[in-house]
């Protein structure tokens, strides 16, 4: 496996050491650094002089310790060694853009990049965690027996349920990998109490023992699988099961709370079949609300108007 830095990451992170940011650099290094990026300016070729500065900042990057801490937190994920081709890092324009990915082809191999923020250099306590909570999603992901893929979402479902499904999968993963790393006495980037609040939030038509017993088995299982995941961030009302509806419990299809409850089973075969589409694991039994079922009629006779 290769390191590669973006050159943006490495100087900027230089800086921050020779800028007295993170704690103990001795102030000779960082004068003898100083003394040592003048000498690139007399260089006249552009491309020379960029990649002596890159070559500089490097060495000091090393020098102040910070690849070997990067290397040593890698050791702690064996797989991501004998799996990868190439662990990449660069510079991320804000803590939005944070993260770590996986890159698969025929021609590079399996290539990991994770993007962070230089000033999270400053202070172990906020890279170390970060860095190993990236690394086990990099992990997961290399896994055979995590099972992971890219695809999250069903056909015919619409660009509203995809993104949910996104977030809750992102959700329930982050909540097994912190599991972990805490069973195994590792800081991590959120705490128990942090991950129950969110799960609560995103899973509360769920009855408090359904989310205590979910939320458990995620946060104390030692062997997460990506298809378990997905079916939970997918399908989190389990829309499989037959459930009659129940005076103020959620549509279905719209999320919202209802007493307004249709006659599903005296839907036209037209606006069933419109609702299956988008819906695939939608049963007649589970209901749907009258706003809902408002809105299908129109589609429906809007689709008449126009064929007429």
């Amino acid at each position: 496996m290769q390191l590669r830095y973006d050159e943006e990451l490495v100087e900027a992170a230089a800086f921050l050491c020779a800028g007295g940011r993170r704690a103990n650099v001795p102030s000779l290094q960082i004068h003898r650094f100083n003394r040592e990026r003048e000498k690139p300016y007399a260089i006249l070729d552009p491309d020379l002089r960029n990649a002596a500065f890159f070559t500089l900042h490097l060495n000091w990057f090393r020098e102040w310790g910070l690849e070997q801490l990067l290397l040593n937190l890698v050791d702690e994920f064996p797989l991501l060694r004998k799996s990868l081709t190439v662990l990449a890092f660069r510079k991320a324009r804000g803590r939005n853009e944070e993260g770590a990915e996986l890159f698969v082809s025929a021609e590079t191999g399996r290539n990991g990049v994770v993007a962070l923020l230089p000033e999270r250099f400053t202070r172990d306590e906020d890279l170390v965690p970060f860095l190993r909570h990236e690394f086990m999603h990099v992990n997961d992901m290399l896994d055979a027996a995590f099972g992971y893929s890219p695809q999250l979402h069903s056909a015919g479902h619409n660009p509203a349920q995809q993104r949910l499904t996104r977030e809750r999968y992102r959700l329930l993963w982050d909540i097994t990998i912190d599991g972990r790393l805490t069973h195994a006495q590792r800081a991590t980037v959120s705490r128990h109490e942090s991950h129950r609040t969110a799960f609560d939030r995103v899973f509360g038509f769920w009855t408090e023992a359904r989310r205590d017993e979910v939320f458990d088995s995620l946060w104390n299982g030692a062997d997460p699988r990506h298809g378990d995941l997905l079916a939970i961030a997918s399908d989190p009302r389990e829309v499989k099961t037959v459930r009659e509806p129940l005076p103020g419990a959620l549509c279905p299809l719209c999320d919202f709370s209802t007493f307004n409850w249709a006659d599903a089973k005296a839907l036209p075969v037209e606006i069933v079949s419109r609702i299956t589409l988008e819906f695939p694991n939608w049963e007649l039994e589970q209901g749907l609300c009258g706003r809902c079922l408002e809105t299908y009629k129109a589609a429906a006779n809007s689709h008449l108007q126009t064929v007429a």
